[in-house]
């Protein structure tokens, strides 16, 4: 089996607004970064990942993959959903078996989390999914990469669940604090503050925390 991480990651100037009343532009600029630089890292350490992929239509966010041993992927203006399918067609055609797909901002995301999830694939057609905290997907792995269409937005968990089941495979849940964490709110911020991790996510908010707006 070979397995493809796709990352998709909003241009910087629009990124993470819902955190717009407490960072600053170029403070969420550089937690976008910072976020995405420990995810790359925990995949980095997988052994079951073959290859990472980042999809962005931000040159910056792409140089910025390339410069961590991501593949960078150029999307114009497709959405999430539209992003992750032109990723996917492109891992295809580099080899790909089956997909995870992994939104840009689990700053917690472990290389034991992946190997787990992976873990799970049994069968010729699996479709393993992890909740987010806000009843979100975290974490998506298909195989075949094309096994089922994609509901990524808002409380998609539920519809992928749908969606799988409708397509006649049986979801497999994986349930872990750190693939549920995402960045979204300012609670987050705080919380990602008290942890006890060494992260370049943590170590940026813990710079930037007297400057914040």
């Amino acid at each position: 089996m070979t397995v493809w991480a796709i990352i998709p990651v909003k241009r910087l100037d629009a990124a993470k607004s819902s955190l717009a009343r407490v960072l600053n532009p170029a403070q969420r600029r550089w937690l976008v970064l910072a976020m995405l630089a420990d995810m790359l890292h925990a995949l980095s350490q997988a052994p079951s990942i073959s290859g990472t992929a980042v999809v962005s239509q931000d040159e910056e966010v792409l140089d910025f993959a390339r410069k961590n041993g991501a593949t960078a992927i150029r999307e114009q203006n497709l959405g999430l959903n539209g992003a992750f399918r032109l990723a996917i067609n492109r891992v295809v055609e580099w080899g790909a078996t089956a997909v995870l797909l992994l939104p840009g901002d689990l700053p917690l995301l472990r290389a034991a989390d992946v190997e787990n999830i992976i873990a799970m694939a049994s069968a010729a057609r699996e479709v393993i999914i992890s909740p987010s905290k806000a009843n979100g997907t975290n974490a998506l792995f298909l195989r075949p990469p094309d096994v089922m269409e994609l509901k990524f937005g808002g409380e998609s968990f539920p519809l992928h669940v749908a969606e799988a089941v409708r397509v006649g495979v049986k979801p497999r849940i994986y349930r872990s604090t750190t693939v549920a964490f995402d960045v979204d709110e300012p609670e987050d911020l705080i919380a990602m503050e008290s942890l006890e991790t060494r992260s370049q996510t943590r170590e940026f908010l813990l710079r930037t925390k007297a400057g914040r707006t």
